[in-house]
């Protein structure tokens, strides 16, 4: 099927539905499912597969693909969350993403925003992740954190790492304490001086601080005596 078009519309849906369905792999579906925790239909495509349909769709006019908003796989719900991690304008993914977050229904929507922009609309983006973490949807607290991931070479904004995980002292959602324990790791390993004080100073969430360690002994970038320095602060 041509993905690359200069107007998406309704009556593309049936066939760009039937296209997927044609690739779907039903061996591994038990396996996919259980990894990704879904409860969505699942065609379980090959990731290079669906990352190939994205470039060919976003070198058409992407927006009236997204428009269409084609939720009928977990597929197609990654799809446009990857379309809209690269749209380069702050505003118009601001759009996008608005009706997206609520469509997020497994971790792996979250982890596939990758945004391109990021570094361009820094501060905005800290905005929506200010915004994110008061959710009640665990996922969009997820994709707060996530947010903050793509920013953690910048020291600047490592009070903010901070204020974020302190945020989080009552998070009970496995997803959610997933991904902070992964940023606190990153914070330990490029900013270790400082985010270890922080720690001292600072009662985490005992299953965020316990976590990081762990990710942080579990990792090639630290030394067998920084890991076991590191015992000392597990709770």
């Amino acid at each position: 099927m041509e993905l690359t078009k200069s107007l998406w519309t309704e009556s593309d849906r049936i066939p760009f539905l039937d296209y997927l369905k044609s690739l779907k792999n039903n061996e591994k579906e038990d396996w996919a499912r259980k990894m990704l925790n879904t409860r969505l239909p699942l065609l379980v495509l090959p990731t290079p597969r669906v990352n190939e349909m994205v470039k060919a769709i976003q070198k058409g006019d992407y927006f009236s693909f997204l428009e269409l908003n084609i939720d009928d796989y977990y597929e197609t719900i990654a799809i446009q969350g990857k379309l809209i991690s690269m749209i380069s304008d702050f505003e118009i993914q601001s759009k996008y993403l608005s009706t997206y977050i609520y469509k997020m229904e497994n971790w792996a929507h979250v982890d596939i925003m990758s945004f391109t922009n990021i570094e361009m609309y820094k501060q905005k983006f800290i905005h929506l992740s200010d915004e994110y973490i008061l959710s009640d949807k665990p996922f969009i607290r997820r994709l707060s954190l996530m947010i903050l991931f793509q920013l953690v070479k910048d020291p600047k904004i490592l009070p903010t790492f901070f204020k974020r995980l302190n945020q989080l002292k009552d998070e009970t959602e496995y997803y959610v304490i997933m991904m902070a324990g992964w940023l606190l790791s990153e914070c330990i390993i490029k900013y270790k001086d400082e985010t270890l004080a922080w720690l001292k100073q600072n009662d985490l969430n005992e299953k965020v601080q316990n976590k990081g360690i762990q990710k942080c002994r579990e990792s090639r970038r630290l030394s067998q005596i920084e890991k076991d320095e590191l015992l000392a602060y597990k709770k």
